[in-house]
């Protein structure tokens, strides 16, 4: 394969930003907890980003309308949000941390969406499979847990530092890539559609049933993921044992990736997937409310990773494919508000519910709702295949 120079610089940003994700976000909770703060107040500190999400995602929507705008603004927010890491890394009070994430939240809320908007539509204009660049920030993700897990046994601080150093470096990639011009084709396309271009998205009913879909299964994977670590540590596990376990699931996450870009692509209806990875996610859930044995939940773990690969592959190819490349970064920030908003409630619901009453009743609550959410793509599915549609 001839060697492509535009294609390397994302796939080196994909590393280095997830490698700084990696030193960071997934031990914060575990840092937060090392601080002597409950559940209740580890929830509302994580509340915080999806919080800020939601507010400020139509901001960033009106100042992204070009993917030009999109990379500028995204070098600008990881540079400040890798300076804010660092400062969190040295705070100790409650208060302070929720000032320091607060700000961090102002840069960071957003970024995953606008960032998967601009690979997305890299990969849809150059006809590169979405998941052969997202795969390797995911491999960078197995490497940053589990080098990060060994040092956060001893230190939070250094890690945090380290992660601070790769998202400033991910800042420069981002000046570093060619920008992206819309298909001409497309744009004259467009050009004797009406101007309400949120009318237009919101009019689209196949979109609007995929941001449902989306918002709770994107959304419990994510709360689940707040507090795996803290209900490992409930049981024994320690943050290095944890970072392991993030590596571990994260592997097959990479695997997963693999096998849709090599292999499967396009080739599986979309809500077909969907149905599986909600399938997986239950199937991981029911373990730990049942409190079966911890090398079993470890070893059960491994389905959150083809469970969110899959989530991965299909969400923002699909959103440029019903909406269209103009409207896809309009399409991705509105799919990520909703999404926002349902992380912010449920980590607050679910920290309040953990610490007054326990673990069990958090994963009973989260299996009821990925179990509703499964009926209901199955009924898609069902509905789709009578009318003979595919997408």
């Amino acid at each position: 394969m001839k060697f492509n120079k535009e294609t390397f610089k994302y796939k080196a940003l994909s590393i280095v930003r997830y490698l700084g994700d990696g030193f960071f976000y997934p031990f914060f909770a575990l840092y937060l907890q090392s601080r002597g703060l409950l559940e209740s107040r580890i929830g509302f500190i994580l509340s915080i980003s999806p919080l800020l999400g939601i507010l400020l995602n139509p901001i960033y929507s009106r100042i992204c309308k070009k993917p030009i705008h999109t990379k500028r603004v995204l070098m600008i927010v990881t540079l400040l949000e890798g300076i804010l890491i660092a400062a969190i890394s040295l705070s100790k009070d409650f208060y302070l941390i929720s000032s320091l994430t607060f700000l961090m939240a102002i840069f960071g809320s957003c970024h995953y969406p606008l960032m998967d908007a601009l690979i997305a539509l890299y990969c849809d204009q150059t006809e590169i499979d979405y998941s052969s660049i997202r795969v390797y920030g995911s491999f960078a993700y197995i490497i940053a847990t589990s080098v990060s897990g060994m040092i956060c046994k001893y230190s939070f601080q250094i890690s945090f530092f380290v992660s601070a150093f790769l998202f400033c470096l991910a800042g420069i990639f981002y000046f570093m890539i060619k920008r992206i011009d819309p298909k001409q084709e497309e744009v004259k396309m467009d050009d004797n559609r009406p101007k309400g271009d949120l009318k237009i998205v919101f009019k689209n009913k196949e979109f609007i049933f995929f941001i449902i879909v989306y918002m709770f299964l994107h959304g419990l994977t994510k709360t689940t993921d707040n507090f795996f670590s803290v209900y490992l540590e409930s049981r024994g596990i320690g943050a290095q044992g944890y970072g392991y376990i993030y590596s571990y699931f994260v592997l097959f996450e990479v695997i997963t990736l693999i096998i849709f870009s090599r292999f499967i692509k396009n080739k599986i209806n979309t809500y077909v997937l969907l149905f599986i990875s909600s399938l997986c996610l239950l199937a991981r859930i029911i373990p730990n409310y049942l409190y079966i044995n911890i090398y079993a939940i470890i070893a059960l773990s491994a389905l959150r990773g083809i469970g969110y690969a899959i989530i991965l592959h299909t969400s923002y190819a699909y959103v440029i494919k019903i909406l269209g490349e103009r409207l896809s970064t309009h399409g991705t920030m509105i799919m990520m508000l909703f999404y926002s908003l349902f992380v912010f409630l449920f980590n607050n619901i679910f920290g309040h519910i953990i610490e007054n009453f326990s673990y069990k009743a958090f994963y009973l609550v989260c299996a009821i709702l990925v179990l509703a959410t499964s009926i209901l793509i199955g009924i898609k599915i069902i509905i789709d295949k009578k009318k003979n549609v595919r997408i």
